[in-house]
C-alpha cells in the first residue's frame, strides 16, 4: 500500500523549511518595563508552569547590572539604558525560573540554526531584541560591580514561535508579527543574540 504522506521539505541542516507553533498565546504586559516577566509567564505556561507575572517581577533581584538583576523601576519610561531604568537580561530570568522548578537556560551568541531547531521541536524561544524587532545601537556599560555589559536603549523581549524561508514569526505581548529574517537578525544581534531556551 502506497504511503500518501508528503515529505516535508528540509534545509541543508535537515530542518523543515518552515514551522509554526500555534498553541501558544500572549497577553499585554502589565508593567511599563515588565516585558521579561510578562513574556516569561506566557512562555512558562506553554511548558506547563503557571507563574504569576507580578510575583515573578517582584522576585527578580535588583541591580544596576542587567546580567545580575533588574535595572531600575519597572514602572519607569521605556527607552533608557543603565544606570537608568532598563530591564533585565537572560541570566537572572533563567535563574529565577529554575527556582520555580522550570528548567531554563540563558544563552548568548545563539545562532539562527539553533533557534530554528528549537522551533522545529515545538519549543518557543524568548529572545532579546530592540523594540518591535527594529535596529539599535549597542554600547558598553560598566556596572558598579566592575563588569562590562553590552546594553542598548529600547531593550525588549519577544517569543519566537515560527519561521519560514524568508521570515521569523514572533509573539510581542498579545500580538503575532512576522519580520524578514535579516531584519530580525539585525535586531537580535544588538544584545549579542541573547535568548532563553527551555531545558538545560
Amino acid at each position: 500500500m502506497a504511503d500518501n504522506k508528503t515529505a516535508i521539505p528540509t534545509d541543508e541542516f535537515g530542518l523543515p523549511v518552515s514551522h509554526y507553533i500555534t498553541n501558544i498565546s500572549g497577553h499585554k504586559q502589565y508593567f511599563k518595563l515588565g516585558c521579561e516577566a510578562a513574556a516569561t509567564r506566557d512562555w512558562a505556561l506553554y511548558f506547563g508552569f503557571d507563574i504569576n507575572e507580578f510575583e515573578f517581577q517582584n522576585r527578580l533581584p535588583l541591580s544596576d547590572n542587567p546580567e545580575v538583576g533588574f535595572v531600575g523601576s519597572v514602572n519607569s519610561k521605556w527607552g533608557q539604558a543603565p544606570p537608568y531604568a532598563y530591564g533585565v537580561h537572560a541570566a537572572p530570568v533563567a535563574q529565577l525560573l529554575q527556582e520555580y522548578g522550570m528548567p531554563a537556560t540563558a544563552v548568548k551568541n545563539y545562532t539562527l540554526t539553533f533557534l530554528k531547531q528549537q522551533i522545529a521541536n515545538d519549543r518557543p524561544v524568548i529572545v532579546w531584541v530592540i523594540g518591535n524587532v527594529v535596529g539599535g545601537v549597542p554600547f558598553e556599560y560598566t556596572a558598579k560591580d566592575g563588569q562590562k555589559v553590552i546594553v542598548a536603549a529600547y531593550e525588549h523581549v519577544v517569543i519566537v514561535t515560527g519561521y519560514n524561508e524568508t521570515h521569523i514569526r514572533y509573539l510581542n505581548n498579545d500580538k503575532f508579527f512576522e519580520a524578514p529574517t535579516d531584519v530580525f537578525l539585525n535586531s537580535w544581534k544588538v544584545l549579542g543574540n541573547m535568548a532563553l531556551i527551555a531545558g538545560k
